[in-house]
């Protein structure tokens, strides 16, 4: 992934303005924008305003210009937070966002009291944080449990490296070591890092939440892999419920932006 060096800031505060006609790439009813902007794109950094549903609460995308070098700069986002009764907040996006991602998208909970946010680089990796609208300060990992719970379902250390030579993808010559193999088995509060978008809110305190390991070789029989979680946003982040792929799409498919493709069967290796 790429690393970002490290910035020296110069704020440019401009007027709000219609912005660039970014489109989701998870969350059908969400808002898109984009995280950062290079010198010869920024036309697609434009600042906007996105209310909640109780129309009094809203989010604004802001942009400033930060320096890379003593002689080129960037566009990057950062988010002003808009509640009934307080002052509004300026809020830094995920470290991990403005170091992995650029293209973002954010959707309010039903009773406007939070929204989550996705950040992502195409389809290939993705994660998502949720901001509590009276306490914006620090985003919420509400994935870590689900997280876990892919590791259960899609063992890593089994998967099977099927090729040319070896169609079962199971012998001496094929396997390889899949990322988050040893350290999944020697620590059961070990996080692998997998997708994770959120797709709606189930209701005003959960959200459907698109569980994936990455499509890269890497991972060899269980690339791809999805599983759905309905996550509890406070207090405790636990699962609420697990569903498999075929359901995922049978219910969710209306919430996402694009076709859902059910996986082909994991592959394993005893």
């Amino acid at each position: 992934m790429r690393r970002s060096p490290i910035f020296a800031v110069v704020l440019l505060f401009t007027a709000m303005q219609p912005a660039f006609a970014a489109k989701p790439l998870w969350a059908r009813k969400a808002t898109a924008f984009r995280g950062v902007c290079f010198t010869d794109k920024t036309e697609e950094c434009k600042p906007l305003r996105v209310p909640a549903p109780d129309g009094t609460s809203s989010v604004e995308v802001r942009y400033r210009k930060e320096y890379v070098s003593a002689w080129d700069w960037v566009l990057q986002s950062h988010l002003r937070v808009t509640t009934p009764g307080a002052s509004a907040r300026e809020v830094a996006l995920p470290e991990e966002f403005s170091v992995n991602y650029d293209t973002f998208e954010l959707l309010w909970s039903p009773d406007s009291h939070s929204f989550f946010i996705n950040g992502s680089n195409t389809r290939e990796w993705a994660s998502m944080y949720v901001y509590l609208a009276d306490d914006p300060s620090e985003p919420r990992n509400i994935t870590d449990e689900a997280q876990r719970d892919m590791l259960k379902d899609f063992p890593p250390c089994k998967a099977a490296f099927p090729n040319a030579d070896d169609a079962g993808g199971c012998k001496k010559f094929s396997r390889r070591q899949v990322p988050n193999c040893e350290n999944g088995e020697a620590d059961p509060k070990y996080n692998p890092g997998y997708n994770m978008v959120g797709i709606d809110w189930v209701n005003a305190s959960t959200i459907l939440v698109m569980a994936e390991v990455p499509c890269d070789s890497l991972f060899g029989g269980i690339m791809c892999q999805v599983m759905g979680y309905e996550l509890e946003v406070v207090p405790t982040s636990r699962i609420l419920k697990r569903i498999d792929a075929k359901e995922l799409k049978l219910k969710w498919q209306k919430s996402m932006e694009w076709k859902f493709r059910i996986p082909d069967p994991p592959q394993y290796c005893e």
